[in-house]
């Protein structure tokens, strides 16, 4: 018990010696959202906090790093206030400054922003072609 003490656990049990253990997933790609996972799979809580993000031009500019107050006052309790902060806000740090590939990033959001303007554009288009249709069909009904 002594030697976890010094170190982050999950609330499932799950001891977090190093910010390389947590699991990175971007799925939620319209809220530029980076979820940090529990590194164990059958975790009940999963989900231990997140990254938020824009670009700037091509440098990354942070929204909100954060964890979720379950697993920071799991923490908290178990190592007291100061330390747990302390080695949480150490752990998002690396997080975002050595686990996340930024480069990769980029390009994923590139991506989404093009997803997101071809369905604009096909989105406009069959408002227009509709409203073409619905104008032809008018016409004729009167004529």
């Amino acid at each position: 018990m002594g030697e976890e003490q010094g170190y982050i656990q999950c609330v499932c049990g799950r001891i977090i010696k190093d910010p390389s253990e947590y699991k990175l997933v971007f799925l939620k790609k319209e809220q530029r959202e980076i979820d940090i996972l529990c590194p164990n799979d059958t975790c009940y809580l999963r989900e231990l906090g997140f990254v938020q993000f824009i670009f700037e031009g091509d440098k990354p500019k942070i929204i909100k790093a954060t964890f979720y107050s379950p697993f920071v006052t799991w923490n908290t309790a178990r190592l007291g206030k100061e330390k747990a902060l302390k080695l949480l806000k150490e752990q998002l740090k690396t997080i975002v400054k050595e686990r996340i590939d930024w480069n990769k990033m980029r390009e994923e959001v590139r991506k989404q922003e093009e997803r997101e303007r071809a369905l604009r554009e096909a989105v406009a288009s069959e408002a227009t072609a509709s409203e073409e249709s619905g104008e032809e069909e008018s016409s004729e009904s009167q004529g």
